[in-house]
């Protein structure tokens, strides 16, 4: 069975997060698409908190999480004030696994150029100061790239080329903290949609129930992904098929893919 990581991209929608070089909420979600297809390209399962430019409370983001349950999260954000370099949060566990995934992450964003500011943790009232990782059941870290209001440090994710380089090396730290090797994609991995689906002559209506719904190329989480349903809007299905990942794959009447069946009720 494939490990299944949680991506979550910070900010979003009217959450601008921090702004003067950068616009945090638009790289944080470009380097988190870009450590999602990294992951993907090696069998891992990813679902995000958000793949698009809306909003999302911290609630909603950390029940999204553990309901999918994933082996760990990590919540992608870009910093502030006047500092210089990356750093990463872990609990204040000193037994967390967490940690663990934090130095993985930050050796390999010390490969791409970046200097750390180290592995931190920050205590509040009720435990761990931040919401993400104190709600998550699992090993969890937040990232903090660059410093937005750093005009040297903000030039080093100012392009897609480096926030892409950010995102790889985010996905390389969990591949390590997974112990799965970092091959390139498998070359037998189908990209192309699966033709040996079974047609429904009239469609019907499925209702989305996950916050956030992976769209694939193919009946199952072995094919590509290609999108996301991020509402619990209405959907045609026209074929049904075995794969993967999920009890029944529904193929969408739009032509964006293959959803699974099991977040979605029948209308």
């Amino acid at each position: 069975m494939a490990k299944k990581v949680f991506l979550n991209a910070g900010h979003g929608g009217s959450d601008s997060g921090a702004v003067k070089y950068l616009v945090e909420k638009d790289v944080n979600l470009k380097m988190a698409r870009a450590c999602r297809d990294y992951l993907i390209a090696r069998n891992v399962e990813v679902l995000m908190g958000r793949d698009a430019d809306v909003d999302r409370t911290s609630a909603q983001i950390t029940n999204m999480c553990n309901d999918y349950n994933p082996e760990c999260a990590v919540d992608i954000h870009n910093n502030a004030g006047g500092g210089d370099g990356f750093e990463v949060y872990h609990s204040i566990n000193s037994n967390s696994r967490g940690i663990a995934l934090a130095r993985a992450i930050e050796e390999e964003v010390i490969k791409i150029g970046q200097n750390s500011r180290g592995l931190k943790s920050r205590r509040g009232d009720n435990g761990d100061y931040y919401y993400f990782i104190r709600q998550i059941a699992c090993p969890s870290v937040i990232c903090e790239g660059v410093f937005v209001d750093n005009q040297a440090d903000a030039a080093q994710a100012d392009t897609d080329e480096e926030c892409r380089a950010f995102g790889e090396a985010y996905a390389k730290g969990i591949l390590k903290y997974l112990g799965i090797s970092d091959s390139e994609a498998s070359e037998t991995t189908p990209v192309e949609p699966d033709k040996s689906d079974e047609p429904i002559s009239e469609g019907y209506l499925v209702k989305i129930t996950a916050n956030n719904l992976n769209i694939r190329a193919g009946a199952g989480t072995n094919y590509k992904y290609t999108g996301s349903i991020t509402d619990h809007g209405v959907y045609t299905i026209v074929a049904e098929a075995d794969g993967p990942g999920a009890t029944k794959w529904g193929k969408l009447k739009s032509g964006a893919g293959w959803i699974s069946l099991d977040y979605a009720k029948k209308l």
